[in-house]
C-alpha cells in the first residue's frame, strides 16, 4: 500500500451519527456488489462510485487519488472540501484495509479533511 494515512479499523458509529450536516456516503463497492447486497443493502441516499479500476483488485491495481478524483467527477460529486463524508465497502473490520478505508484515506490526500 501507498503511505497514505489508512486504517484498518471502522470508525465507530457513535461518531458517525454526530456528523453535521449530515455526511455523503459513499459506496465504494461494484456495481454487482451493490445489486447483490454484498456487505449489505445499500444505504439509503448513498452515491455508488466503485474504487476499483476496470475490475482489479487494489492488491492488482491500487487506485490513484487521480482516478479516484474522475471517478467521483463521472458521479456527478462535488462537495466543498470541509464536508462530512463516509465510504462503505464490504471489508468491514478486516486484517486488511479495505476500499472503503482506501478511499477515504484517498479522499483526505485530496483535501477532504473530514472522510471516514
Amino acid at each position: 500500500m501507498s503511505q497514505l494515512s489508512q486504517t484498518r479499523q471502522p470508525v465507530a458509529a457513535t461518531f458517525l451519527k454526530k456528523l453535521s450536516p449530515r455526511p455523503l456516503i459513499i459506496d465504494v463497492r461494484s456495481a454487482k456488489e451493490v445489486a447483490a447486497a454484498k456487505g449489505g443493502v445499500a444505504v439509503e441516499d448513498s452515491v455508488n462510485v466503485p474504487l476499483n479500476v476496470d475490475g482489479q483488485p487494489q492488491s492488482e491495481h491500487e487506485t490513484t487519488a487521480a482516478e479516484f478524483t474522475e471517478k467521483l467527477q463521472a458521479a456527478g460529486v462535488t462537495l466543498p472540501t470541509d464536508a462530512p463524508i463516509v465510504t462503505h465497502c464490504t471489508a468491514g473490520n478486516t486484517p486488511y484495509v479495505g476500499r472503503g478505508a482506501r478511499a477515504a484515506a484517498l479522499l483526505r490526500e485530496m483535501g477532504y479533511a473530514n472522510a471516514h
